[in-house]
């Protein structure tokens, strides 16, 4: 049972395993929910676990057009263009598609030994621009704009490297699109350590910020040069650093907005939509989702928040209510928790589905 519309499973993408391996995220995951899956991500093991915090070392500290800003405080250490330079490309400087690649061959071999049914894809999660831009650069007037199209440009050409090499029936892509909601809360609801954690964001109204990030000009490049073939979709998230949720919300309306914007703003079809849930959400919090217009795409709802069983059907009884149909998944990525706790929280999470599926939730 691993078709999309009918998998009750998804992972978003980072698992910590001993050796930091994608052999052992993979075998992990499948041994653990692989027939409840449509798709299996890679782990996102060594430099990538810490999601966007590994592009100073695998990106930009590589670049002969960048060098380090140690004047300026970053979460994971901040650079500048060099002077004079008005143009430039990261084409081949972005890790995604050696590392996609390189995972996909032991997907390959892992599913020839049986492990993995034959109807499950390799699962790649890839930053939006923001998220790889912003938190490095802190001129927004000036350097922004240029690496914002030299990322997308470079992202781009790793996807075309990707489905060139990988057959598109066994791919899935998901963007990770977290930054654009936790600066349009920050700006919305005055949270101070939202705009405090990248200061230079651009200031602007949280409605602006809602209508640049979600509008076509963003949205549309990013995908349009994915085969239909290839199952595409959104991890929409709240953040999971330096707190869980990192932007704080009292229901999905902003999310749900976002998710319709995104799927109108993007020219090819969106499949799957992983959507943020905090661990105190009760039945208000799920209300906005009677408002989805996302054409179809199949919906995860990040309902297992480490805190067991029980409380992960808590809170899928109460979103049934206003989306009778949808999987689970954790709250985000496993990325910032331990490896000790993996085979306990991907058990949760068949356990759960189990009993949402047999009706034992109530």
């Amino acid at each position: 049972m691993t078709q999309l519309n009918e998998s009750d499973i998804f992972l978003v993408g980072s698992v910590p395993v001993a050796s930091d391996t994608p052999e052992e995220a993979m075998r992990l995951c499948a041994q653990s929910v692989g027939d409840r899956v449509f798709a299996l991500p890679d782990g996102e093991v060594g430099e990538r676990r810490m999601w966007i915090g590994g592009l100073g070392n695998t990106t930009f500290s590589r670049h002969p057009q960048l060098v380090p800003a140690p004047d300026v405080a970053a979460p994971f250490g901040a650079y500048r263009v060099k002077e004079g330079v008005d143009d430039l490309s990261l084409d081949g400087y972005l890790p995604y598609a050696d590392a996609a690649l390189s995972s996909y061959r032991k997907f390959v071999e892992i599913r020839k030994s049986g492990l993995i049914a034959p109807d499950v894809r390799f699962q790649v999660s890839l930053p939006t621009p923001h998220a790889a831009i912003g938190g490095y650069f802190a001129d927004t007037r000036r350097e922004w704009p240029l690496l914002l199209r030299a990322y997308e440009r470079a992202i781009v050409t790793d996807i075309a490297r990707m489905v060139a090499d990988i057959p598109p029936q066994d791919l899935a892509i998901q963007w990770d699109y977290c930054t654009e909601i936790c600066d349009i809360v920050g700006t919305d609801s005055g949270q101070r350590s939202l705009d405090q954690l990248w200061p230079w964001n651009p200031q602007g109204s949280a409605e602006e910020k809602f209508t640049q990030y979600t509008g076509a000009a963003y949205i549309a490049p990013l995908s349009a040069r994915i085969p239909e073939q290839v199952l595409l979709g959104f991890h929409i998230c709240l953040g999971t650093w330096p707190q869980v949720p990192f932007a704080s919300a009292r229901d999905l309306t902003l999310v749900v907005r976002a998710a319709n914007a995104i799927v109108k703003n993007t020219p090819r079809r969106i499949d799957f939509l992983h959507l943020p849930v905090v661990p105190t959400a009760g039945r208000e919090f799920f209300a906005p989702l009677r408002q989805l217009d996302i054409r179809g795409a199949r919906v995860f709802l990040g309902v297992e928040a480490k805190d067991g069983r029980a409380a992960l059907l808590r809170r899928a009884r109460a979103a049934r209510e206003f989306l009778p149909s949808f999987g689970i998944s954790h709250y985000c990525g496993y990325g910032r928790d331990a490896i000790g706790s993996m085979p306990s929280l991907l058990g949760d999470l068949r356990a759960g589905a189990r009993d949402l599926r047999e009706g034992r939730d109530s």
